[in-house]
């Protein structure tokens, strides 16, 4: 089952810091920890599973850290999450009703293509989010 857990979300979150911070070269887990609260112990546990899986590259001394292995563009949401959480799937449970397998297979269809999109697509909607207006009356 697909659930996206703290470990996704602090994974994503931390890529997409990486992902701004693509062209200054690494950051280091102190940093991204500290400005979104993530523990740093944990945040040590995920990136170490995103370099085994290829996504990120780790640097040693002084000015050292964490960097994408591959530019924002060429990694795609849906491979950070399926990496930290598993493989894309509604809930087996729900697969018991047969009458609504249509239903459950559109489902995962549809959350699939829009987690293709590149993590520099979601560093944008994130920067785009932060910049709109909002008026009350």
């Amino acid at each position: 089952m697909f659930t996206i857990t703290a470990k996704g979300v602090y994974g994503l979150t931390a890529m997409t810091e990486l992902s701004k911070n693509f062209q200054n070269g690494p950051l280091q887990i102190k940093e991204i920890a500290e400005s979104y609260s993530i523990p740093q112990h944990y945040l040590e546990q995920i990136l170490v599973a995103l370099k085994k899986g290829g996504l990120v590259e780790s640097f040693r001394g002084a000015q050292g850290g964490y960097a994408l292995a591959k530019s924002p563009e060429k990694i795609r949401v849906i491979d950070i999450l399926t990496l930290l959480e598993g493989k894309l799937e509604v809930s087996p449970e729900s697969r018991g009703a047969s009458v609504l397998s249509f239903f459950w297979d559109n489902l995962e269809r549809l959350i699939g293509s829009y987690l293709e999109k590149g993590l520099d697509e979601l560093v944008q909607e994130i920067e785009n989010s932060r910049t709109q207006i909002f008026y009350s009356i």
